[in-house]
């Protein structure tokens, strides 16, 4: 688990502790899960809205009523068909009758008389009756009217519309309204016109035309909506109803699993779904089921992991505090060094260590691997340092009492690389030892160039004497004033950008020259500003650490 890059410098001129980040138990850290009081479970439950009950209910209900409608329309539809029929049929029945007489015997007297029992008669027989019956008009081939049921002026039918006329007997039918002669109302009216032909005569002689209304189409209309009212109203009630109860059959599995939900909500993480169905809701359930067993694991899980981060948070402040708390103050040294880890705990390691009055040791040291592990190494190499360079002044006999114990604990593969040298303060000579780490860069001021010193060593670990020993060396430098030493570990060198492209050694080197006139801790602040600028996005993959040194005078 990474985090967020920190860093601890150290400088001559000001002693800084190392900061550390504010330890929290987990236990204070992880929210506690209140468990929901009936009232709070209730307010959960509580709808925004209609509820499916009500939804399915009114849909039910809408249904049957469409269904209702339906129905009239479509009995309306043959109701209305069927009388038009009937009336046609009467009507074009009637006016054939009439039609047969010759235009001479409208002509006699009392012909008006003759017609109304005429209409009397063969209306009863027809099934039209008087009402039914508005007027029959007979006219000759000029229209001048030979005898009639009613007195009236003239024939109107306002909104006269022609129908389909009957070819087969030559009947003509129009639809349209008609001002009754005995109210003076306006009546839905069906006319049938036929002509008066004799034998012989295809001009005809006059015309019969029959008025009949056709309230009874409305009538009929009337009838069906009456009779399908109250059916109608009862089927959309009981519809109605039976939704209301068959949403709350269908629904009481959904209410039920809400419940559940609003408990599990509420922090009982190990209640299990009462849903026993087996239909869609039923594999929702067991999916929720499933879900809070999920649920379960992840949370414990979390905890697990504030734990990790808790004890983390630990190992990382004990590393802190193993840090150097100060730098002894050098009359004619500068000295500063930078620490910064890559993950919560580190594998870097340096230390200066006060020998005596006139030597200090300085050592820096990179264990293979990195997070806890390697910490835990970094910690036994640092103590076993501490212990062994109590007055010994040689750099190499420290390093192979060291490994002697070490590498007894190291597991295959683990190492410790470590560069240590002590300074005396009076000469500035410098003793060196490398235990197969990074070289000692030193910036001659005189010379104006850097130099490299990596005495022959193999790393702490990999042997556990005799070829270490063997191995391990030791030289003596001069540092002469102005000149710069700096110990650092590979995280330095291998800095990456996003390419994958690493920062180089002679990069770093060139690097050291260019700054050489600043002091010690803005020569490592402006490298670490550099290697951020080159990284860039790209995360950093490696702990990097600085010590610099730099000679101002001599004493």
């Amino acid at each position: 688990m990474k985090s967020k890059t920190s860093s601890v410098i150290i400088r001559q001129s000001k002693i800084m502790k190392p900061s550390s980040p504010k330890f929290i138990h987990p236990s204070d850290k992880t929210p506690k899960i209140p468990y929901a009081t009936d009232q709070s479970r209730q307010s959960q439950l509580k709808i925004k809205g209609l509820s499916l009950r009500i939804k399915y209910a009114i849909f039910t209900a809408l249904t049957v009523t469409i269904a209702m409608i339906l129905l009239v329309l479509i009995a309306s539809s043959s109701a209305r068909k069927v009388v038009d029929e009937q009336i046609n049929q009467a009507g074009s029945q009637l006016v054939q009758t009439l039609a047969t007489f010759d235009i001479s015997h409208w002509r006699e007297p009392g012909a008006s008389d003759r017609l109304k029992l005429l209409q009397s008669s063969k209306g009863k027989e027809l099934g039209l009756n008087a009402p039914t019956i508005l007027n029959i008009i007979v006219t000759d081939i000029n229209k001048r009217r030979l005898a009639q049921i009613y007195e009236v002026d003239e024939i109107i039918l306002e909104g006269q519309q022609e129908l389909p006329p009957i070819i087969a007997i030559d009947i003509n039918i129009s639809e349209g309204k008609y001002k009754e002669a005995i109210s003076d109302n306006l009546v839905r009216t069906r006319m049938f016109t036929k002509k008066i032909v004799s034998p012989g005569d295809l001009k005809g002689q006059g015309y019969v035309r029959l008025l009949l209304s056709a309230k009874a189409i409305d009538n009929v209309l009337s009838e069906i909506f009456i009779a399908f009212l109250l059916p109608a109203l009862l089927a959309i009630l009981v519809g109605g109803v039976v939704g209301f109860f068959m949403a709350q059959w269908v629904t009481k599995p959904v209410k039920t699993l809400m419940e559940d939900m609003a408990i599990v909500s509420a922090g009982e993480l190990s209640h299990k779904s009462r849903v026993t169905s087996t239909d869609e809701v039923g594999i929702l359930a067991n999916a929720f089921d499933k879900m809070t067993t999920e649920l379960v694991v992840a949370h414990q899980r979390e905890l697990e992991t504030k734990a990790l981060e808790h004890e983390l948070n630990i190992a990382r402040e004990i590393q802190y505090n193993l840090l150097p708390k100060e730098i002894p103050l050098i009359s004619g040294f500068d000295i500063a060094a930078r620490y910064s880890p890559c993950f919560e705990v580190s594998g870097d390691y340096y230390d200066i260590l006060q020998l005596d009055d006139n030597n200090i040791g300085i050592i820096v040291a990179d264990v293979s691997g990195k997070g806890i592990p390697a910490s835990m190494i970094m910690t036994m190499a640092r103590s076993l340092v501490r212990l062994e360079s109590e007055r010994n002044l040689s750099p190499a006999d420290t390093l192979k009492k060291v490994n002697r114990i070490l590498a007894r604990d190291l597991r295959r593969g683990m190492f410790v690389t470590t560069l240590y040298y002590i300074l005396n303060v009076k000469t500035g000579i410098l003793k060196i030892s490398s235990a197969g780490h990074n070289p000692l860069v030193i910036w001659r001021e005189n010379q104006n160039r850097y130099e490299l010193v990596n005495p022959n060593g193999i790393a702490l670990g990999f042997d556990r004497g005799p070829v270490f020993e063997r191995t391990i060396k030791e030289e003596n430098i001069q540092i002469n004033p102005n000149d710069i030493v700096i110990s650092f570990t590979d995280g330095v060198t291998e800095t990456m950008n996003k390419d994958n492209q690493e920062f180089g050694g002679e990069r770093f080197y060139q690097l050291i020259g260019s700054l050489h006139q600043l002091e010690s801790s803005q020569i490592i602040d402006s490298v670490m500003t550099i290697l951020e600028k080159f990284k860039g996005i790209a995360q950093q993959h490696d702990d990097i650490t600085m010590v610099c040194v730099k000679r101002t005078n001599l004493k």
